[in-house]
């Protein structure tokens, strides 16, 4: 059991999976009391249309339910930055996804303690920007399917012709050196079956008669 909170891991380790499929971490950017300087803000977010499930999750590690969307019915589970503090180093062990993302808005926020609304200093300044763009660049990361490296199985004779072939680890059950053989099979066998069929009608229709 986890101190505190009356989960168990296996339970965290499911809001983390919502987290890092269905969630969002960012770090936003805006203007405050008039314009006169910037602040930052940490995000944490599950989103989903399923709304017991989100009533689920919130019973175990708080948040607030919000609808999101104008034509879709969509609900997000947000938290507060002391909520945040709380809930994510308890997910963060068991995130995959967006693990990174995890330990640098932990990292900013930990710099915000305290610090309340007052004009951010020079140095930290510095630092909620670099933060802020480092989010921004692991949101924009694309990543393509790399498909798995093939491995030769060695020869072997296609079912149809004879002919030996390679067969490949991505395709271990191949039968045929080619579609064309393959296809031939196909017909032959296709044939076949309506010759026994139509010498069995023959067959029946000779008795009968």
């Amino acid at each position: 059991m986890v101190k505190n909170i009356g989960v168990t891991e296996a339970d965290l380790a499911y809001i983390a999976g919502l987290l890092d499929g269905e969630g969002a971490l960012f770090i936003g950017k805006y203007a405050r009391a008039g314009n006169r300087f910037l602040a930052y803000r940490g995000y944490m977010s599950i989103v989903n249309t399923h709304i017991p499930m989100l009533q689920q999750v919130q019973s175990a590690v708080g948040g607030k339910i919000v609808r999101q969307g104008a034509i879709r019915k969509c609900y997000a589970l947000t938290f507060s930055a002391n909520e945040i503090r709380d809930v994510l180093p308890r997910l963060q062990p068991f995130l995959i996804i967006k693990k990174v993302q995890a330990e640098l808005l932990l990292k900013f926020l930990e710099t915000q303690k305290g610090n309340g609304v007052a004009p951010i200093i020079d140095s930290l300044l510095t630092f909620y920007e670099e933060c802020y763009q480092k989010m921004k660049r692991l949101h924009h990361l694309h990543y393509d399917y790399q498909k798995p490296t093939s491995v030769s199985l060695g020869l072997r004779s296609c079912y149809q012709c004879g002919k030996r072939f390679d067969v490949f680890s991505c395709s271990p059950k191949k039968k045929y050196c080619s579609d064309h053989c393959a296809r031939k099979t196909h017909w032959t066998r296709s044939n076949a079956n309506i010759a026994a069929k139509k010498r069995a009608v023959e067959e029946a229709s000779s008795v009968h008669s």
